[in-house]
């Protein structure tokens, strides 16, 4: 454990690396820092996007490729996004699906929820963002797949980074170490490569449908058929950022029943509790940025290679720029302009920011409208505690993510 101390975070503006490997990842949660690194221009960090690239299986999607392409796609990609009016009823029937009404004779159900919204919201993707029926094949390959949550805790990517063990050559010895140690990476890469192929043979798109505008897109050499199959495995990444937004919130609502009571008697306020939950629980525990090119400015960022880390959860919680970091308040985003500036970023920073953010705030918002409302046919039993959230993973789920309910 030794070897990996010095990648593990330890406080704002460090540097860290093998010794003879200096500056070769920098951490920092201070918003100032972050602030003068954003004032010149910066791209994906190499060590980010090949994270990234293992877990989708291509490197030419919207969120892996390089910013011409992104930036492209994404213009196009926003259109057929869910529009604001249909997403209240997306949201009541993903948590209708989540959460089946017990049977009478049953008084309570326990569910372990990150499995189970990691497959409903797939299901979702499918249907209302790439816009697709989904055949029985298909349904059924979802409906008996475990999908784990877990990945390569981001310290040892980083020590695996930095050792350039991510060269092609060296393939063989990290699927040794997987085999080793990972097997659910390996299981979730296999599910994946199976996942992709089978929405291609067991899918049948809509008409203006996102899938037919990729496969249009591919058809006329706009983009490539790795671009088109790293499109549609984006929707299995983007299902599981929204299943650890979506489970922590739905966690800090059973544990806080006056704010149940308070969502029910003002709906709006609804919005204030998800921000809370993407302050304290963001998906993606850090975001990697480098710069897109040297220029006079450059020593600001030192003369070594360098890829600059944002620890969003550090940042989140960081007591200069928070107060109370670490209480849970929503009452805080009630305030003017309380989530502006480099001190909140659950979905990254600048044109590499999450294309889905509104959707994904949006979507959140209204599940827990709904289950605070009266139309709602279960209810959360009462939790004792916050959940706690698993660090050091590429996208961190709840530790505990049992989650009772009962019928009203």
């Amino acid at each position: 454990m030794g070897l990996f101390k010095s990648f593990q975070w330890q406080g704002s503006g460090k540097v860290y690396s093998l010794p003879w490997l200096k500056n070769r990842l920098e951490y920092s949660a201070d918003p100032k820092r972050i602030a003068a690194f954003a004032k010149h221009p910066f791209t994906r960090s190499r060590f980010v996007m090949d994270m990234l690239t293992l877990f989708h299986l291509s490197r030419n999607s919207i969120v892996v490729s390089d910013d011409k392409h992104a930036g492209w796609l994404k213009g196009i990609s926003r259109a057929h996004l869910p529009p604001e009016k249909a997403v209240p009823q997306i949201a009541r029937k993903l948590v209708e699906r989540v959460f089946p009404v017990p049977r009478p004779e049953r008084s309570e159900q326990t569910v372990h929820i990150s499995d189970r919204l990691i497959r409903e919201l797939y299901r979702s993707m499918l249907n209302d963002t790439l816009n697709v029926t989904v055949l029985k094949p298909l349904e059924d390959f979802i409906t008996r797949t475990k999908f784990h949550h877990n990945s390569r805790p981001v310290a040892l990517e980083g020590l695996m980074y930095s050792l350039r063990l991510h060269m092609p050559g060296l393939r063989l010895l990290r699927s040794l170490i997987d085999r080793l140690y990972f097997n659910d990476f390996l299981h979730m890469r296999r599910v994946s490569a199976k996942l992709e192929k089978m929405v291609v043979d067991f899918t049948v798109p809509r008409t203006g449908s996102w899938f037919s505008v990729l496969a249009e897109l591919r058809s006329s050499g706009k983009i490539t058929q790795s671009q088109f199959r790293g499109e549609i495995t984006s929707m299995l990444v983007s299902s599981f950022s929204l299943a650890s937004a979506l489970g922590s919130a739905l966690l800090c609502l059973a544990a806080r029943p006056r704010h149940q009571k308070k969502i029910h008697g003002d709906p709006a306020f609804a919005r204030c509790f998800v921000m809370e939950v993407l302050r304290l629980y963001p998906p993606f525990r850090q975001f990697g940025y480098e710069r897109a090119a040297k220029d006079k400015n450059s020593h600001l960022f030192g003369n070594a290679a360098h890829e600059f880390m944002v620890a969003a959860f550090a940042l989140h919680r960081n007591g200069d720029v928070w107060e109370n970091p670490h209480k849970f308040q929503p009452e805080r985003f009630l305030e003017r302009d309380a989530e502006k500036g480099l001190k909140y970023l659950p979905f990254g920073m600048g044109k590499r920011s999450c294309p889905g953010r509104r959707f994904s705030i949006s979507l959140i918002t209204e599940a827990l409208k709904f289950i605070c409302s009266d139309e709602c046919q279960v209810i959360f039993v009462k939790r004792d505690k916050l959940p706690k959230g698993k660090s050091g993973r590429l996208v961190s789920f709840p530790l505990d993510d049992s989650l009772a309910y009962r019928a009203k």
